[in-house]
């Protein structure tokens, strides 16, 4: 498939690719590289802790649905990669972990972030909802990739449950 979308043989591919498991990782590199890239420079260091959030998780959806093959290859194939490979790939994904952890912890130190959950597991529960809502997203169904990042971040920042039983 890939051949034939770039108008090449399929053995052509392999004349700039050594094997399948190299466009493997560098798939799943460039797509933690570039949402890490994306987040470091779109979240501004002076504002408020909540408003740092709102940017990391627009930046993070629109960035995954922008680059959505690349990204639902790094989630769901990375498990194909040799343990090497692997573990390179996991430690990016752990730097992005660190990441999103430390802009929860800022919140909770700020008193803007419930303060009852660890952090990691706050941010474990963020990264799934923003990972795997490119699974089910459905740009045709009239919500807008910025419109879903509000409502990720309302879901997330705010919950769901209005307070009556």
């Amino acid at each position: 498939m890939l051949a034939s979308a770039l108008g090449v043989r399929s053995p052509s591919l392999y004349y700039h690719i050594g094997k399948k498991e190299d466009l493997l990782y560098e798939i799943c590199v460039d797509s933690l590289r570039r949402i890490i890239e994306a987040v470091r420079s779109s979240v501004d260091a002076e504002s408020e802790p909540i408003d740092r959030l709102r940017t990391l998780i627009r930046t993070h959806t629109t960035m995954a649905l922008a680059d959505t093959d690349k990204h639902v290859t790094m989630l769901v194939e990375l498990r194909s990669l040799s343990p090497r490979r692997r573990a390179t790939v996991v430690r990016l994904r752990d730097v992005y972990e660190g990441l999103v952890r430390r802009e929860i912890r800022r919140g909770q130190q700020a008193g803007a972030i419930r303060t009852d959950i660890r952090p990691k597991y706050l941010a474990l529960a963020l990264l799934n909802l923003l990972n795997w809502s490119i699974f089910w997203y459905q740009p045709r169904a009239g919500l807008g990739p910025g419109d879903l990042a509000d409502v990720l971040a309302q879901v997330f920042l705010e919950g769901s449950a209005t307070g009556r039983r």
